[in-house]
């Protein structure tokens, strides 16, 4: 009887005889051997095989790439992907650009403002328009600044949230008169009131508003402490402005107060006779 594996048959091995009466003889295979698919039935062309990811070959034998840690990053991300399914994305990002338009002065600008303001968060600038949080024409007073930026910035720092004012601009577009007032107004004691820039105000706003919170709530004895320094940084030096002597301080970061500058002098204050001593 064959075996039912004709490559058994043709393939298998004979025992080994060096006698020469052995009339078994090995004949040559005339068929190729196929292995894994010898024995597979006939493929049908009705049948449809599924398709499965995991039989197709990875290019790169790297697992995924996880998301990234950085908040700013995904926040980008999220708004790449929100503007390609044209869906809004988030814009509070704590971070407001309020621009300040300043009037032509007639003894030193000549020609006509090529600045124009078209709303109240864009302007035009040569026919080109640009969109900011807010736009302050050159009829805003510093009160109205003030109303704008340094109300809300006092109630987030009484509401426990860190708050910064940046002023940029050019040598000239109004920085110090902004935050600060005419020149030398703190040394003036007689500044006009309405020429107080964004700093005093901010100042004066916020002791009063601890006056009205320790007033309100004086059954639970509410304390707070005010601490002020003042430094300058100016080609990536920090001088402390308290001590002029102290050049080049360090800025460092803690876990528990956060970034900070290494030996600055800061003095308690609690009035705004305090802050212009």
């Amino acid at each position: 009887m064959l075996p039912r594996n004709p490559i058994a048959r043709d393939t298998a091995e004979l025992p080994s005889s060096s006698s020469p009466s052995s009339s078994a003889k090995t004949r040559p295979s005339s068929r190729k051997h196929k292995p894994s698919k010898e024995n597979d039935p006939p493929s049908d062309h009705n049948i449809i095989v599924p398709y499965s990811p995991s039989h197709v070959k990875s290019k790169s034998p790297l697992p995924p790439r996880p998301p990234s840690s950085n908040p700013l990053k995904r926040k980008l991300a999220l708004d790449t992907i929100a503007a390609e399914n044209s869906l809004p994305a988030t814009t509070d990002s704590g971070v407001k650009v309020i621009v300040r338009m300043r009037p032509l002065r007639k003894d030193k600008d000549e020609g006509y403002p090529i600045v124009q303001k078209i709303s109240g968060d864009s302007l035009s600038i040569n026919g080109r328009t640009f969109t900011f949080d807010s736009v302050a024409d050159v009829e805003a007073t510093q009160l109205d600044i003030f109303e704008h930026v340094g109300v809300p910035l006092v109630e987030n720092c009484l509401a426990g949230f860190n708050s910064s004012v940046f002023a940029y601009g050019q040598t000239g577009s109004g920085k110090t008169y902004t935050m600060w007032g005419p020149a030398n107004s703190l040394a003036e004691e007689n500044v006009a009131k309405e020429q107080q820039g964004l700093t005093p105000r901010v100042f004066e706003r916020l002791f009063a508003r601890i006056k009205e919170e320790q007033t309100k709530h004086s059954d639970q004895q509410l304390n707070y402490q005010c601490n002020c320094s003042f430094l300058e940084i100016y080609n990536e030096q920090v001088t402390d402005l308290l001590d002029p002597s102290q050049r080049n301080l360090q800025i460092r970061e803690d876990v528990k107060s956060g970034v900070y500058v290494e030996n600055l002098i800061e003095n308690q204050v609690s009035t705004m006779e305090d802050v212009t001593q």
